[in-house]
């Protein structure tokens, strides 16, 4: 049996800043349920490696496929819409809102909706909302779903 296809293939990627190179050369795979890290000391190239597989920088040199397709020169939205997306190192939840209301908004741009939709959002937001909560027990986060998230501490949320 031969191995799965990568999911995600960075090859010979190389990203620079005129004179200064801050991805040089770099080539690696990802498998589909795999869990993978990237660490290294600041300025090593994490945040630039993430920016290139989601489309905020175009490499300077090289190719990134996901699921076989290239994703170089796609815009960051046409990435997400492939199942790309990315968080931030500190955490931008809506503190007003409740642990729901923030993991719809996450899920957002998989709503799928148009510009008209959106004008009716009215309509959408109760189907919206049952797939949002469809979503809360896999990842544990039933217990506080009505509460509003600056009740909460980052543990009892997550």
């Amino acid at each position: 049996m031969s191995p799965a296809a990568p999911l995600l293939e960075l090859d010979a990627c190389t990203l620079r800043f005129g004179g200064l190179t801050a991805v040089g050369n770099l080539s690696t795979t990802v498998g589909e349920h795999s869990l993978v890290g990237l660490i290294g000391p600041n300025g090593a190239g994490k945040t630039s490696v993430f920016n290139l597989v989601t489309g905020v920088y175009r490499p300077t040199s090289g190719d990134i496929r996901f699921a076989g397709q290239s994703i170089v020169g796609l815009r960051p939205w046409q990435i997400t819409r492939l199942g790309i997306a990315r968080t931030f190192q500190n955490l931008r939840l809506f503190l007003n809102m409740s642990v729901l209301e923030n993991v719809m908004s996450a899920a957002y741009s998989r709503t799928g909706a148009n510009w008209m939709q959106v004008i009716f959002w009215m309509r959408m937001e109760p189907l919206h909302r049952r797939r949002s909560c469809k979503r809360l027990p896999r990842f544990q986060y039933t217990n506080n779903v009505r509460r509003a998230h600056d009740g909460l501490s980052t543990p009892e949320t997550f």
